[in-house]
């Protein structure tokens, strides 16, 4: 018979999982044992970070959860940075680790890599559970899928005790279905948006991996879109595009000439729409706002509030709406136009070094380019 980490690695591929990312060790080799011959490819980093933001990074890229394998102790505080950025950004990320055996938790006997109460100190960043037994396996993993899949994304843990993991484990059920996404009564928002001639549309994280309802819907309203940081890349080098921070001052005077903002998918934190300390959050009074969070909506009230996934709402949005012709695509291209020339308001050296960055994109169009937290990189963002 198979054991609990062969067939967790089995209840993962059930779900969807086709890659991991992970660093080995004794208290997950059972894990290791079901990744052979299976069809999850596995990913090997250096150090516990890296899986976990690779994970956050596939996760980001495919739409998928991104799943990590990690070891007891320093690897799961290892992961812990990336962990918090993947909660920061609403990216749904599963680490699963070790913990030591059951007989062994929180009596400080020394064992390896053991700390207080490892599952409490995951608790402040994100939900965890413990697999205790064989039957607990299947219904730990429905939980955390639910959660990575509904909702408001982020991280989810989960342990096993080393003496759990070699336990005798019968086949897994079929997952449980995943929780229906609800899409809200659209018919004030429809009103609106069909009643405005210029509509701006502002789309946040909760756009990522919905690039084909969002472009549908802006091209409906054939409103501009402007993008926070974590939306940034969507609808690349369409007309509609404004591919400039929200903290700029012709983008906010793009908003500001809106007579309805859509706002899809963001928090409106100061990372998100005023890196720059431009000042405030534009007026939500007037605006439609779309989340996933309740929150989120709670935090900033807006006119119209939609509680729902962004793709979802946006799809169900589009038959109710008219066809609009508001000059969309001008006046994207002189919001961005203009932004070139505020440039110099935030660093006199910021237009050399977009220009560097330009030059880069120019030469070598196929290469990923990677940046840290230089000038540059804010200058191009």
């Amino acid at each position: 018979m198979r054991t609990v980490g062969e067939r967790l690695v089995e209840g993962l591929a059930a779900r969807g999982v086709r890659v991991v990312f992970g660093i080995p060790g004794v208290h997950t080799v059972e894990l290791y044992r079901g990744l052979s011959g299976s069809v999850i490819r596995h990913v090997t980093a250096r150090h516990e970070q890296g899986c976990a933001f690779m994970a956050d990074g596939y996760a980001r890229v495919s739409g998928q959860p991104g799943v990590a394998f990690v070891i007891t102790g320093p690897g799961l505080t290892n992961a812990l940075t990336a962990m918090a950025q993947s909660r920061g950004d609403s990216v749904p990320v599963l680490i699963i680790s070790g913990v030591n055996r059951r007989d062994s938790l929180g009596r400080g006997l020394g064992l390896l890599h053991e700390l207080p109460d490892q599952a409490a100190m995951v608790r402040a960043l994100c939900p965890t559970r413990q697999i205790t037994q064989a039957a607990d396996l299947a219904p730990v993993l429905d939980w955390a899928f639910d959660l990575l899949t509904t909702g408001r994304p982020g991280p989810v843990h989960i342990e096993v005790p080393t003496d759990v993991m070699p336990l005798p484990c019968d086949a897994l059920p079929n997952p449980a279905p995943r929780s229906l996404h609800v899409v809200p009564d659209l018919g004030a928002a429809a009103t609106r948006l069909n009643a405005a001639r210029k509509v701006v549309i502002l789309s946040g994280g909760g756009c990522r991996g919905q690039e084909v309802a969002l472009q549908a819907l802006a091209e409906r309203l054939d409103a501009p879109v402007v993008q926070t940081v974590n939306a940034r890349g969507m609808l690349h080098r369409h007309p509609l595009c404004v591919a400039v921070s929200p903290s700029v001052k012709s983008v906010r005077a793009l908003l500001k000439s809106a007579d309805q903002v859509l706002a899809i998918g963001t928090e409106f934190g100061p990372t998100e729409y005023d890196m720059y300390g431009e000042g405030g959050f534009p007026n939500l009074a007037s605006q439609i706002r779309i989340d996933i969070s309740a929150d989120q909506l709670a935090r900033h009230p807006a006119a119209v509030t939609l509680l729902g996934d962004a793709g979802a709402t946006m799809t169900a949005l589009l038959p109710l709406l008219t066809q609009h012709d508001a000059k969309g695509a001008e006046r994207a291209e002189t919001a961005t136009r203009i932004a070139r020339t505020e440039l110099p308001d935030f660093s006199p050296a910021f237009p050399a070094m977009l220009a560097m960055i330009e030059t880069i994109r120019t030469a070598l169009p196929r290469c990923i380019l990677v940046g840290d937290s230089t000038q540059p990189v804010y200058a191009a963002n």
